[in-house]
């Protein structure tokens, strides 16, 4: 299943399934990048766990719009910050 944002900045660009790398860096003092700290870390992890099993729902149980998709998922990732060290 591919949607699409129909409007605005997002128009055209395919919003789930979301798939490919994702690399996430912190940023040093000087601008350049740098390791993520050990709570980052967790978190960028659980955040992962949580996309991954969401989109697996998502199979049988598709958001109702790409408003929707996206809601859903930034409040799994506000819950999986907010609950992991």
């Amino acid at each position: 299943m591919r949607r699409t944002s129909p409007h605005g900045p997002w128009r055209g660009i395919a919003l789930y399934p979301i798939n490919g790398p994702v690399i996430i860096t912190g940023r040093a003092k000087d601008g350049g990048v740098a390791a993520l700290d050990d709570d980052l870390t967790q978190h960028a992890h659980a955040v992962v766990r949580t996309v991954r099993e969401t989109l697996g729902e998502w199979h049988t149980r598709p958001p109702s719009s790409n408003e929707a998709a996206l809601s859903e998922l930034l409040a799994y990732a506000t819950r999986d910050v907010a609950t992991n060290p």
